[in-house]
């Protein structure tokens, strides 16, 4: 499905207890910016608004600030949260131009990702930016190695956000390059197509703030970009980080859509929820379109795009990220679907993927 460009877009803003997301969310809901925004925090959040602000509405507590933001405590359903503060936009009650959504430090963001794939009625008003996760540059290695959410909040980025850069540059003797160059490459390793940045939670510009915060377009149906934009030039070798991982597929020749759909199938039936993220460009053999695929925690979705143009070389690559991926296995499933004859292909079709 394409992104409707009349639709409001969200960002799903997360990052482990200590990142700064807390402080960047209660800046947005005080600070003078001139945006619009809509903040969802669940009832287990920590931001702090003044208590003659808040405005009860049945489960939901929804606070219209002096900034022109909007805060919103969802308790139930997001879906239908989401769909409530729409319907009070369009009947004028409160303005917003977009949502930011806060999950707490220690949630996998995965299931709301799986909400804006899942629900169509949703899309009709809504559409997914993307994640931004704030990785803390003192401890983030730490929580890593400790914390399935922390790696799952790496997984699902669009966008890593580096905080405390320099605090990790005065508590260690090593050259700060060599530092910095080895935090690149542990994140790296565990997500290779989310575009690297480095940001001060506590006092960057506003304009800094939305450039790295907005505008992803991490989740469109028809179109994938794969441009990372590293902060620190990778001098180091990746550090392997237990039980997250990146692994990439690439073909020249086009592939077998039927095999595909099999291969993917079984990928499926094996990782299920763990498989975070997968994203990817598609040549399918006797097909003129790309295939363009979004997926998250099982649910996969394969979307005509735009036509190859004649001679233009078909290359597929296929990006998946998720918790203890084996890399050969995963490459031999994805590989046993490459052709070296399109034309032996009786039937090139792919089916809708679930």
């Amino acid at each position: 499905m394409a992104m409707n460009r009349h639709t409001i877009p969200v960002t799903v803003l997360t990052g482990f207890l200590g990142s700064g997301k807390t402080t960047l969310i209660n800046r947005i809901l005080k600070e003078a910016h001139g945006r619009r925004f809509a903040v969802i925090e669940n009832e287990y959040g920590e931001i702090n608004v003044d208590a003659d602000l808040l405005v009860k509405d049945g489960g939901e507590t929804v606070v219209q600030l002096t900034n022109g933001c909007v805060c919103c405590t969802v308790r139930g359903d997001l879906a239908n949260a989401l769909n409530d503060l729409a319907k009070q936009r369009e009947a004028g009650t409160i303005q917003f131009d977009h949502v930011l959504i806060e999950p707490t430090g220690l949630a996998d963001p995965g299931p709301i990702v799986r909400t804006f794939m899942a629900e169509t009625e949703l899309l009709t008003r809504f559409h997914l930016d993307g994640v931004v996760t704030l990785f803390d540059a003192v401890n983030g290695e730490r929580n890593l190695l400790d914390s399935v959410e922390a790696q799952a909040q790496l997984g699902y980025a669009d966008r890593i956000l580096v905080t405390k850069i320099d605090l990790l540059r005065e508590r260690t003797a090593v050259q700060a390059a060599d530092v910095e160059a080895a935090l690149l490459a542990t994140i790296a390793a565990a997500n290779s197509v989310a575009a690297v940045d480095s940001i001060s939670v506590p006092d960057a510009p506003w304009g800094e703030v939305f450039d790295k915060l907005l505008e992803m377009r991490g989740y469109q149906f028809d179109r994938v970009v794969f441009t990372p934009q590293p902060m620190f030039r990778p001098l180091a070798a990746a550090k392997h980080t237990p039980g997250v991982g990146s692994i990439s597929f690439e073909a020249e020749q086009p592939l077998d859509g039927l095999k595909l759909n099999a291969a993917l199938a079984a990928i499926n039936e094996r990782y299920g929820e763990a498989l975070w993220r997968i994203k990817g460009v598609l040549a399918i053999a006797g097909m003129r379109s790309r295939i363009v695929v979004q997926g998250v925690q099982g649910l996969i979705q394969a979307t005509p795009s735009t036509i190859w143009r004649m001679f233009e070389p078909q290359r597929s690559r296929l990006v998946l990220i998720g918790r203890d991926l084996d890399r050969d296995w995963l490459l031999a499933q994805l590989g046993s679907c490459v052709i070296a004859d399109a034309a032996s292909v009786a039937d090139p079709r792919i089916a809708s993927l679930h």
